[in-house]
């Protein structure tokens, strides 16, 4: 897997697949912020977007990436190794000014990312996820009354409010990018 820019700017029939399904996500995702359904729905969602348009940008190579849930973070860092040459268009994929500016906010950023990619049952083990109650074995928590630490961070900081923008840019401008 190659960090940088596709020079002819096509994705293979894989990395369609992939982006056609974030895409898909991303609009329920969209629905569900505009009715105010209970945030676990919304992580979910959130989580699913990272995982699939992560998934897209791996595929570039024509051959399957790893099978996990997490990728979103790897995608990231990717994207800070992009050539010289493509830096301003990362920056103004993203909406950032300059490619430093892209490259600062992601290092920050990427702890919230870590924290979302572990969203994913097969991650969080018997931990909080927005899907089943938990733990397994005595479920005591219901996400959908669940105050997850993670969401008030999506919502109430900057840092989260910006990663949303750019999860945003990561699904609409993947033929750019991918």
């Amino acid at each position: 897997m190659t960090p940088f820019l596709s020079q002819k700017n096509e994705m293979n029939e894989f990395q369609q697949c992939w982006w056609e399904q974030a895409r898909s996500d991303h609009a329920v995702l969209v629905l569900l912020r505009r009715q105010g359904v209970a945030p676990c729905h919304q992580l979910h969602y959130l989580q699913m977007v990272t995982e699939k348009i992560s998934k897209a940008y791996f595929w570039q190579s024509g051959a399957p990436p790893k099978k996990s849930h997490a990728g979103f973070g790897l995608f990231m860092r990717l994207l800070l190794q992009v050539p010289r040459a493509q830096r301003q268009q990362i920056a103004d994929t993203f909406k950032f000014r300059r490619f430093e500016d892209f490259q600062n906010w992601t290092r920050t950023a990427l702890p919230l990312v870590y924290e979302l990619e572990r969203l994913a049952p097969a991650l969080a083990h018997d931990g909080p996820n927005p899907e089943y109650p938990w733990p397994q074995n005595t479920p005591k928590n219901v996400p959908a009354k669940f105050d997850f630490g993670v969401w008030r961070q999506v919502v109430d900081t900057g840092r989260g409010r910006q990663l949303v923008r750019v999860i945003e840019a990561a699904v609409e401008q993947f033929p750019v990018y991918g």
